[in-house]
This record gives structure tokens, sequence and C-alpha cells, in this order.
């Protein structure tokens, strides 16, 4: 019975030290964490509802706010957690500032919730002068010239919901392994994976280029492809298919003026990127590069285009290194027509009726045709697909008016999209309880 006693007291004596111990890391923790927050004011007030710690290397930040100064409004994220070595994380401020790298280190931050309406990004937009002529990748969308923050809200991208995702690897042999992945839910995700070597702390990384052993990069689309053709087929009053036919012939006609030399499979490969759900990878190993070759642009070029691969859809592809720079460029520059210095109205009608591009011969001049205004035209059920994005208006067997926009058709059901007292509901309707379906074009 003793003995039983003397074990208790045992287990309670350490199971009180244990407490402790756990007690006062979580206590230097915090205090950690409170004073990196406290050093960013009063640029950025920071705070967060709870806080949990994992003596294993595991901190985790619930409910984080982040309010910019001078600005009313901030950006809630879900959750923050880091995962590294517990003594790392114990001495962060001092090793940190001797430059030195853990071993591990993961960083997930979860649910960042941006508002694209907020006042700092309405500043931003105010600020951003828009470039004279017509992005290229807005030729065919209607009366849009820039696929700016203004045009993103019209596509839906009002708000977003993001997750961040950064690994890194240090391992004995002075090689670093950084693996970042950032998705925005319903729009796209992005993989940047980066292996460094000679990295013997954080000072190494002021010198990343010569020591740059792997880079590769991907990107997969979510969604932001379909309602960017959604889009732009209502603004051009056209079926989606009719939209992608008639953006490539434009900016097939653009490049054989602007750049000749350039082949055909770039449009190809650009218009299969411009597909729903699209792929897209590129590695490059930069391993065996000489030290010279970086000083060179030219001789690095070479060099690199030669260790590079690149796919599209899953796809190999293989792109002449001086053509892909060239093209990467073009797709940057704005497309002039010939009458740029008209008013803004002859523009956005220039934009409706035959034009040409620089250099180009223009159409030779036909009869004038009448053009129907737009209206809401009785449209059988099995072609609504095709409309998806414009207004719309239903009539139900019973008697039943639905008005609003069509989000989506998914088998035997259609969802539009009310606006209501809060802003916006949509509404499931069955197709089969339709009496008329008509579409606003």
């Amino acid at each position: 019975m003793r003995i039983v006693k003397l074990l208790s007291r045992i287990f309670l004596l350490l199971l009180l030290l244990a407490l402790a111990a756990y007690a006062g890391y979580y206590y230097q923790v915090k205090s950690s964490v409170d004073r990196q927050l406290q050093q960013w004011r009063p640029f950025l007030d920071a705070g967060y509802e709870s806080l949990y710690v994992n003596p294993l290397g595991e901190i985790s930040l619930n409910t984080v706010s982040l309010n910019l100064m001078g600005q009313p409004g901030g950006f809630i994220i879900d959750r923050i957690s880091l995962k590294s070595d517990p003594l790392f994380l114990l001495q962060f401020d001092s090793r940190s500032a001797r430059g030195e790298w853990p071993g591990s280190f993961a960083l997930a931050v979860e649910g960042l919730n941006v508002d694209f309406s907020m006042p700092l990004f309405l500043m931003l937009e105010q600020f951003a002068q828009a470039e004279e002529g017509i992005q290229p990748a807005a030729l065919g969308c209607g009366r849009v010239r820039h696929f700016d923050m203004s045009a993103l809200r019209m596509m839906g991208m009002r708000q977003g919901r993001f997750d961040l995702y950064l690994n890194a690897r240090s391992p004995a042999n002075a090689q670093l392994n950084l693996e970042l992945l950032a998705l925005m839910h319903g729009w796209g995700e992005l993989v940047i994976d980066l292996e460094m070597q000679n990295v013997t702390g954080m000072q190494a990384l002021t010198n990343v280029a010569p020591q740059l052993k792997r880079f590769a990069f991907s990107y997969r689309d979510m969604g932001y492809n379909q309602r960017k053709n959604q889009f732009c087929a209502m603004q051009s009053g056209v079926t989606v298919a009719e939209y992608r036919a008639e953006h490539q012939t434009l900016l097939r006609d653009w490049l054989s003026v602007a750049a000749p030399e350039l082949p055909d499979s770039f449009i190809l490969s650009y218009d299969q990127l411009n597909e729903p759900n699209s792929t897209f990878s590129m590695s490059l190993q930069t391993e065996g590069v000489s030290p010279q070759s970086w000083m060179d642009p030219e001789q690095l070029l070479l060099d690199l285009s030669q260790r590079v691969t690149i796919h599209v859809n899953n796809q190999p592809q293989s792109y002449d290194a001086e053509h892909l720079g060239l093209f990467m460029a073009l797709m940057q520059q704005p497309v002039q027509f010939e009458a740029e210095s008209m008013e803004e109205s002859d523009a956005v009608a220039a934009l409706d009726a035959p034009r040409s591009m620089p250099g180009v011969a223009s159409p030779p001049v036909q009869p004038s045709r009448v053009v129907e205004p737009r209206r809401y035209r009785h449209t059988p059920p099995d072609e609504l697909v095709n409309y998806i994005g414009h207004p719309v208006r239903f009539f139900t067997s019973f008697g039943k008016r639905v008005e609003g926009v069509l989000v989506s058709v998914e088998g035997t059901t259609v969802r539009v999209a009310e606006r209501v007292q809060q802003g916006t509901a949509q509404y499931p309707v069955e197709i089969e309880a339709l009496q008329a379906t008509e579409v606003y074009r």
C-alpha cells in the first residue's frame, strides 16, 4: 500500500513538473509572439483570439486580425500555424538574429479572407494608371480593355479566400528546399519549388542566383478561366465558344504583325491555357551553370534554355528561348489600334466593328447592317449552358416568375442569382418546371 502511495506521489509530482514546464514554455512563446506583433505597430495592428502551443514544436494562432494603418477595414485569417524545431521556436529571436536556419520549418496561413472592395484596393486601383490601348488578354471581351480590379469584381471576384503554405528544409549538407503553395478557392492554385545549395544560414540567401540548383513553377486553373470566358461572352453578347474563337483570331492577327517570326504553336498553347481546369508547369535545372554565365545575360539565357522543361495540360512543349521571351514580353504590352486618338465613344464603336491592327490592311467596306437591340429572347432550355452569366427570365408552371443572372446549369437544374436587400441570393430551379425561358441577348 505504501508503494502505491509513493508511486502516486511521484506521478503527481512529475505531472506538476510537466505542467509547470509547459506553462513556462507557453508563456515564453506567447511573450515572443506578442513582442513580434508589437514591433509591427503602428503600421500594422495585429491581434488574435487564441494561441495553441504544442511542446513538440507547433504554434497556432486562431482568428488573426490584421489592420493596416489608416485603413478602416482589415483582414481576417482563420488560422496561422508554425512548425519547427522546439528549441528554435523557443529561441527564435536570438537564433534568427544570428542568421541561423532551422532543420525544418513549416508555415500555414489558412482562411485568409480578403474583401477586394475595401478602401485599400480601391485606392490602389485609383493610383494605377491605365495604359492606352487594350490588354492582349482582353481582346474580344466587349468593352473591357484591361483585366484590372474593376473587371475582376465584375466577374464576381469581390471577395477571396486564400490558403498559403510554406515548407523549408535544410539538411546537413547545406542545401535548402523551399516549397510555396498558394490556393485561392474557386480561382486557381500556384506552386513554387526552389532548391538551393551552399546555404549555411539566412545571410547566404542574399546571393541566391549562383546558389540556385532547381526551380519549379506550376499553376492549375480552378475556376478563373470559366468565369473569365463566361464574363467576356456576356460582354460581347455571344456564346463562350464564339468569344474564344474571336479572341484567338484577334490575338493571331495582332501577333502576325507585331512578331511574324513567332510560330503558331504559341497561339495553340495560349488557347489551351485559357481552357477551364488547364495546367501549366515549368522546371528549370541550374546545376552546372558556370558562375561566369550568371554575369552574362545572353549566355545565361542560352544555358538556361537548354535546361528548362515546360508542360501545358500535362503535354510537353518545346519552345525556342528567344521566341518565348518575345511572346511573354508582347503579352505585357497593350494593343494599339490605328485610331487610338479617337473619342471614347468612337473607340468603343471600333471594338464592335471590323477593325484592323497596325500594318494590316483594313477589311473592305461592307454595307452597314441593322443591329438588333438586345432584349429578352426565347431560348430553348438545352441552350442555356451557352449563356451562363447572362440576365435571364423564367416562368414556371406554377405561375412564378424568376428573374436574375444565370449562374450555372447542372443536369436538370439551373441556378439563378437574384438581387435581395442584403445583396444577392442564388436559387435552384428545375428545368422540368419551366414553361418559358428567356435570355437577355
